[in-house]
């Protein structure tokens, strides 16, 4: 038989069961379709925090409670000790080397003023905190020493908290509750869009002492940020050395895990990033691969249904000539053809539902790229053929077996 007659035999029989043959490639086309989107996902939000990550600078070194091990500290964060201080700040603003310092303590609260409400988080801070994540006043003023010193109850508001309760009047001078504290406006930031998917304008600034001790009653901050002129290895190195010693902890040996804080810079945030890519990537794979042992499994089934309502037809080629690999391989080609057709329905599939999610994203959080990897379709290309292959082998070689005599006998 002619290659020509092999292909078109092989597409007459899954056109004549074209229903079947459909919703035997559905599961190769859920599979790769849903892996494809998936991974764009992943890498569109990969490169979204990277940039966002890249916008602080790499001259920034992060202090956190929990674990000192990288390994060990995305799931300690969940029980993490609250060990951090203003005592530590203050300690690490007399470290030669480090030029801006801000401690950070953050929780969500109602915001009132004059019946209008809104759930916002709001985030106590000192000066240099605009001077480390760069936000520009819009109008008014930010925090100042004086505040921080004094326990001010004074708050800067985001754009969009502001527009919610205020709408177009002038914000500065109003009192607001926070909780059930009163606060008075004093400035108002310039929109500064969304920052590792949270939004920065529906926040509201007070001074971190204001948050600790008159709206929260905690001694507590959530992390350290600080600029510094040094080498970043020897900048962390400074400040574990000097918080062992403010939190008494007796660690010569310099095992991160006896620290009851992170130290962390950009470089380590793009390394964890990568883990967790890479991770993520892994953990769709198997699913891919489930996906397609799944789908491949119900095409041998198919093809085993197929073959046994043709045995009539198989004897009959057979008894005018048709031979063993001739047989073989009409049915092997069919059942490659349904899973390629479905790799490529699936592919299709999965970058148009990518590009759909780009579209819709985009509109939320700036810096979101569209992006599929070409060696992943290819990948599935080659993998939903690999499949077909092994699943049509044993449909295949039975129908090939089959005895003519015994075939035309069948009913």
């Amino acid at each position: 038989m002619l290659k020509k007659d092999l292909v078109s035999t092989a597409l007459t029989s899954l056109r004549r069961k074209a229903s079947r043959s459909a919703l035997t490639m559905l599961g190769i086309i859920i599979g790769i379709g849903a892996v494809i989107l998936m991974l764009s996902i992943g890498r569109g939000a990969e490169g979204l925090i990277l940039s966002q990550v890249a916008e602080f600078g790499s001259d920034i070194v992060y202090v956190e409670p929990g674990s000192g091990e990288m390994d060990q500290h995305a799931s300690s964060q969940m029980l993490a000790p609250k060990t951090l201080s203003l005592d530590d700040a203050e300690a690490i603003k007399k470290i030669s080397g480090f030029t801006e310092v801000a401690p950070i303590l953050f929780s969500e609260h109602i915001v009132e003023w004059q019946g209008s409400d809104k759930r916002a988080q709001v985030t106590g801070t000192t000066p240099e905190n605009k001077l480390l994540f760069p936000a520009e006043v819009d109008y008014g003023r930010f925090i100042t020493e004086s505040d921080v010193d004094t326990n001010a109850r004074i708050a800067v508001l985001g754009t969009q908290i502001k527009d919610d309760l205020f709408g177009d009047q002038d914000p500065i001078g109003q009192k607001i509750k926070i909780g059930s504290i009163k606060f008075e406006v004093v400035g108002v930031l310039e929109e500064q869009g969304t920052r590792f998917f949270q939004n920065l304008d529906a926040m509201a600034y007070v001074p971190v002492t204001t948050l600790q001790d008159d709206v929260l009653g905690v001694d507590y901050i959530n992390f350290i940020a600080a600029k510094t002129t040094l080498p970043l290895d020897w900048a962390k190195e400074e400040i574990r050395f000097l918080l062992r010693d403010e939190h008494d902890i007796d660690n010569p040996e310099g095992d991160l895990s006896k620290d009851d804080f992170f130290v962390s810079t950009q470089e380590d945030a793009v390394a964890i990033i990568g883990t967790v890519s890479s991770v993520l990537a892994l953990l769709l794979s198997s699913i891919a691969a489930i996906s397609l042992l799944v789908g491949g499994i119900g095409i041998m089934n198919i093809m085993l249904v197929s073959v046994t309502e043709r045995t009539k037809e198989i004897g009959l080629r057979k008894a005018i000539g048709a031979t063993y690999g001739e047989i073989l391989r009409q049915f092997l080609l069919e059942s490659v053809i349904l899973t390629l057709v479905g790799g490529l329905v699936g592919v299709a599939s999965g970058v148009g539902m990518a590009f759909l999610t780009y579209i819709i994203v985009r509109t939320q959080l700036d810096g979101w790229a569209f992006s599929v990897s070409v060696n992943s379709i290819v990948l599935a290309v080659i993998v939903a053929t690999v499949v077909g292959i092994v699943f049509g082998i044993y449909p295949a070689r039975r129908a090939a077996k089959l005895d003519p005599i015994e075939a035309l006998r069948y009913e």
